[in-house]
């Protein structure tokens, strides 16, 4: 499979392939990781991981429930 890199503003961008992008599940938007190792550069979707996220919290974590009257239509 082939691509070509064009201009896109000041920076330049790859337009990948339907085919490309339909094997691996992307979409306008998907986050990609972006490597390079010896002369070669390599996207990834971005995997998530969850307990690295949190790790990343400073300070208290926010509570999971929150005390407060209902507003507007919501159902208790």
């Amino acid at each position: 499979m082939r691509a070509s890199v064009a201009k896109w503003g000041n920076s330049l961008a790859v337009r990948l392939p339907k085919d490309a992008v339909e094997a691996i599940g992307l979409r306008d938007g998907s986050p990609l990781d972006l490597t390079i190792q010896d002369g070669a550069l390599t996207l990834r979707p971005r995997q998530w991981d969850i307990k690295a996220l949190v790790a990343q919290i400073d300070g208290d974590p926010p509570p999971l429930e929150f005390d407060d009257a209902p507003r507007g239509s919501e159902v208790w």
